[in-house]
């Protein structure tokens, strides 16, 4: 899929990637008792996985919403502080000067926000975007959140098809598997 119909396959195939992580979390974070230590692993590969995808979002898809969205600069806008409430209660799900019961509550707040964030994109945003941008556009923004990320100091390269390295990333941490010094995910 190329143009209009693809856009955004990496941050789609990045937010399913999300969803299965907030599925572990909360079925772990549902049991009594056994938030921390597989809880704290579970948020430090969420953490992983949300920093670039927020940056690529916030230094791409916005300001593309900004252009051609009638209430882009609103929503672009909204979304950043989104972004912001995320980031605080990832720090907060992770603060172990919190009680277990405050990292508890954290992080359920955290995936009810991360998931009414993730929905809005892949519900409204995406089709609206596909549906006033020039498929060049489109193609061309996403050319530029994967040559991003591509550059960023430390980027793992997996040699995959788009959106599948962070799948992969993210089946690495949480299994402890690791493959940072090597150019292709087993």
């Amino acid at each position: 899929m190329n143009g209009a119909e693809g856009f955004p396959a990496r941050l789609s195939a990045e937010h399913r990637a999300i969803e299965a992580l907030l599925r572990r979390l909360t079925r772990i974070t549902d049991r009594a008792g056994a938030h921390d230590g597989e809880a704290l692993q579970l948020l430090g590969s969420l953490r992983r996985l949300l920093s670039p995808h927020l940056l690529a979002e916030e230094a791409h898809l916005y300001p593309l919403a900004r252009r051609r969205l009638p209430a882009g600069d609103a929503l672009a806008d909204a979304a950043g502080r989104s972004h912001t409430a995320i980031r605080r209660l990832l720090d907060r799900a992770q603060d172990e000067r919190l009680s277990a019961g405050g990292r508890r509550h954290a992080t359920a707040v955290l995936v009810v926000l991360l998931r009414t964030h993730l929905r809005g994109e892949d519900e409204r945003l995406f089709p609206a975007l596909r549906a006033r941008a020039a498929a060049e556009e489109l193609r061309s923004c996403e050319r530029r959140m994967r040559e991003g990320r591509a550059r960023r100091p430390g980027a793992r390269l997996w040699g995959l098809p788009p959106g599948t390295g962070a799948i992969a990333s993210l089946r690495d941490d949480v299994s402890g598997h690791d493959t940072s010094g090597h150019r292709h995910s087993p």
